[in-house]
């Protein structure tokens, strides 16, 4: 309690730009506990202007975390070591007050109606912000004075150079925040995503010097536009549904743009074309750089097109969907990010309304991802087959960018789909591994779940009574 008075006295002096005596130091856990104010402040503004249907990003968290480590390191690095840990500690309770003062009038400005006066929302942020640094700036002076003799020119430096590298900090950090906007744009975010998103959209347009001064909204149009003609593509490729005879269609989404789920959802697909016969009745939806030219992206537009698509050319009563999807997840849903950072997903009633919307009867639904388990309520019935990595409350393990599969993909797909072997014994396979590596790695078990429509099972009999022929 001492420790949180010394801090609360040595920052009430320096809002008014005063210097605090005989003030007494504080330790490290003082200083641990603002850190965790700080970013629980932060991160209840970022709930509060994401709005309606703003999503949570559990990458954020990552994000915070890293961005209020870099912010207390730099400025270590202007605070004597004796008084470190109390200067610092002073220094992030005067970035609470500012940061509330800054948001709180950025939220106000946003909900003024675009036709106000400029000076309002636009200005009225710019200038709040100037006087409240110069503020921050001048306690910080206080704070430093503190624990010196030395003159107040000096320390005023000292302050104005500690505001400049955690400015600095804050622009070119990576930023990703943990409640995302509908339209919050990431190419906009910082300095590090405007020269990333420049970048890309130069590489996008061969290199070309007329791109480069293109505005990055210019690329990112020309993106959307070509999604269609990608996605009609392989529509157009799909072999159509053989009469008297069951075929199965598939969808696979690979829903982050990191390596590992590419490469889980080829590794997958090239498996499941082992045991059912979806060569050349297969639709990819894909966010990831390297594919950007020529497959669409997964969102919901284009899985929602995708589905109308195939169910256009199966027999809804009879054909088979596949739809595998592996990705991040979260508690609400399947995580979508775009390689322009673009954060929304795709949420289990979502899903199941699309495919019943469509009256796509019969459905194989392979979930791998966090928190999957939430998709079995909406999809089990009688003409389903839902397998997830997780169930509703659980993560999923493997998911690093590096790896070739998760440990669900490794497990299901390399190592338990074979020719002749039925879902239900290729899950129990799965499961088993999974559970083993669990355990080794002493993790907490995902629990990955599985539901068997009868009606369906009935219905797969025949593919898993020999391998497909070469023809299929």
């Amino acid at each position: 309690m001492k420790s949180v008075w010394s801090v609360l006295r040595l920052t009430a002096r320096a809002v008014i730009w005063r210097p605090t005596p005989a003030l007494q130091f504080v330790g490290l856990p003082s200083l641990l506990a603002w850190i965790v104010v700080l970013a629980a402040i932060r991160i209840g503004f970022q709930f509060l202007t994401a709005g309606p249907g703003g999503g949570f990003n559990p990458y954020g968290l990552n994000a915070i975390v890293a961005w209020l480590a870099l912010d207390v390191a730099v400025a270590a690095l202007f605070v004597q070591p004796a008084a470190r840990v109390t200067a610092l500690s002073a220094m992030l309770a005067l970035s609470i007050i500012a940061e509330i003062v800054i948001d709180a009038v950025n939220i106000g400005a946003a909900l003024v109606p675009d036709g106000a006066a400029v000076w309002v929302n636009r200005a009225a942020p710019i200038a709040v912000f100037a006087v409240v640094s110069l503020w921050w700036i001048g306690a910080m002076t206080a704070v430093l004075r503190t624990f010196t003799q030395r003159l107040g020119i000096s320390v005023l430096g000292r302050a104005a150079g500690l505001w400049l590298a955690l400015v600095a900090v804050t622009a070119i950090v990576p930023h990703a925040p943990v409640f995302v906007a509908r339209d919050f744009d990431i190419d906009h975010a910082n300095w590090w995503e405007i020269l990333h998103a420049q970048k890309l959209a130069h590489e996008q347009k061969g290199g070309s010097g007329e791109a480069e001064a293109a505005p990055i909204e210019q690329a990112q149009r020309a993106l959307l536009q070509a999604q269609r003609a990608l996605l009609q593509a392989q529509v157009a490729s799909l072999s159509p549904s053989t009469k008297g005879a069951t075929g199965v269609y598939a969808i696979g989404i690979a829903g982050w743009a990191e390596d590992v789920f590419l490469k889980e959802l080829d590794g997958g697909l090239a498996a499941m074309s082992g045991v059912l016969p979806i060569r050349g009745r297969t639709l990819r939806l894909v966010n990831h750089r390297e594919t950007l030219q020529s497959l669409p992206l997964a969102d919901g537009r284009n899985f929602a097109a995708a589905v109308r698509a195939i169910g256009k050319v199966m027999n809804k009563d009879d054909d088979v969907l596949l739809l595998l999807m592996t990705s991040h997840g979260e508690p609400t849903g399947f995580g979508l990010r775009l390689p322009n950072g673009a954060i929304s997903e795709l949420t289990p009633q979502q899903v199941a309304a699309t495919l019943n919307n469509e009256g796509i009867k019969n459905r194989i639904v392979i979930v791998s991802a966090c928190y999957a388990g939430t998709f079995v309520p909406p999809l089990a019935n009688d003409n389903t087959i839902v397998l997830t990595a997780a169930d509703a409350k659980n993560t999923s393990f493997g998911c690093a960018p590096e790896r070739d599969w998760t440990y669900f993909g490794d497990a299901f797909f390399r190592q338990s789909v074979r020719p002749g072997r039925d879902f239900q014994h290729t899950f129990e396979s799965a499961r088993v591994l999974i559970q083993g590596w669990e355990m080794m790695d002493r993790a907490p078990p995902s629990n990955p779940q599985a539901h068997f429509g009868p009606a369906l099972v009935a219905k797969l009999v025949p593919f898993f009574a020999a391998p497909p022929s070469a023809g299929q």
